[in-house]
This record gives C-alpha cells, structure tokens and sequence, in this order.
C-alpha cells in the first residue's frame, strides 16, 4: 500500500513526467480512472452534478464530466471559486464544448438545482494541497452539498481535510466514495480523515 503526502506526490508526479508522460495525461488518466469506475457502479445513465474549483481537482471532475457525457449521463458542472481556472482545467473545460450532455451552471443555480435531484454528486473544488479552515465561498458549498440527496464522491481528497495531518474544517465534504490517485494520502488512514472519505479507492493513474 503506498501512502504519500501531498508533496511526495507531486514529487512522484514529477518524477513521471521526468520519465516522459505528462501533466495533461495524468490528469486524462485519473478522470478516466475515476469515470470507469463510476460506471461500474452505476451503468445505468442518470444526472450528476460536477463541483469544481479552479485548479487541477476540479480539471479531473471535467474530465470525467466528459466520459460520463460519452455514455449518456446528462451532467450539470458548476465552478465555484470563479471560472479563472489552472491551464489543464481550462483546457479540460474546453473540450466539454463538444458534449451535448453537459452544461455548465451559475453558481447561484446550485441550491435550487439541487432540490432536483443528482445520483452522483462529485466534488472536486480543492485537492490535497487544502489546508487550513475553508473559504466562506467553499464553505457554504460544501453545507449545502452534505444536505443534498445523491450518492457522494471526493476526488483525491474531501475539501475541508488536510490531507496530511486528517484535521478538517467543520464544513468538510461528506463523501460517501473518495478516490485516491495513485496513493492513499495519511488522512485516508485516520479515522477522523475516513469519517469524511467514505469507502476510499486507489486508482492507478500512472505515477510510481
């Protein structure tokens, strides 16, 4: 079992890319990673709901926004630390251009979007580098979030849970799956870090 710590694992990452992959395809490869393993849960097409931030967390939700597009699911994403987002995430975002199942909401839809009903609820709003007590922004995302109906999934790491130490802001995301890319983080392994994860999974993304 591999544990890394949010700056072993972008040491790992580097190391990757050192050896001749690159950032856009690991990204590829952990949205893809995640999407796969959605579907298996879930092959029957419903609506789910994408929560982003800005950087490269939320580049893995538009990636998977885009696989589960491909395989019918109607997808709503919306950006809630503003629409200034990292290279990858922006170009991510792009290519959802050509999704014809996917839209992009107003973060002032959110609450009454979410009084429809979402199967799959994924939040990708910060990654592992999250640390210290949320923004008010993200923190009122998340309470609305954890009120919300829909199966519940994290990437990489609850926002709100440092992924490093386990401690987590009073309005940390309440999943009910969390993926771990490529390792399991410390806060995975705690048991007030699995309080918020959920059933935790490693996926293979490529990195060592």
């Amino acid at each position: 079992m591999k544990i890394y710590t949010a700056a072993e694992m972008r040491e790992h990452e580097q190391m990757a890319v050192d050896k001749g992959t690159t950032f856009e395809q690991l990204m590829e490869n952990a949205g893809q990673a995640a999407a796969a393993d959605l579907l298996r849960r879930f092959p029957k097409a419903g609506r789910a709901l994408i929560v982003c931030g800005k950087g490269n967390n939320g580049g893995d939700g538009l990636v998977i926004a885009r696989v589960l597009s491909e395989r019918d699911w109607q997808v709503d994403v919306v950006f809630v630390l503003g629409d200034k987002l990292s290279p990858l995430a922006q170009l991510n975002c792009e290519r959802l251009n050509h999704s014809d199942g996917v839209s992009i909401i107003c973060p002032d839809e959110l609450k009454g979007r979410l009084k429809t009903g979402y199967g799959l609820v994924i939040e990708g709003i910060f990654g592992t580098g999250f640390s210290g007590a949320l923004p008010e922004i993200a923190a009122a995302v998340c309470r609305l979030l954890n009120q919300a109906d829909g199966f519940k999934i994290a990437l990489d790491i609850p926002t709100g849970l440092n992924c490093d130490t386990g401690e987590a802001d009073e309005d940390t995301f309440r999943a009910d799956l969390t993926y771990a890319f490529a390792a399991y983080k410390p806060a995975h392994m705690t048991e007030a870090g699995k309080a918020y994860c959920g059933e935790t999974v490693c996926l293979d993304i490529g990195i060592e």
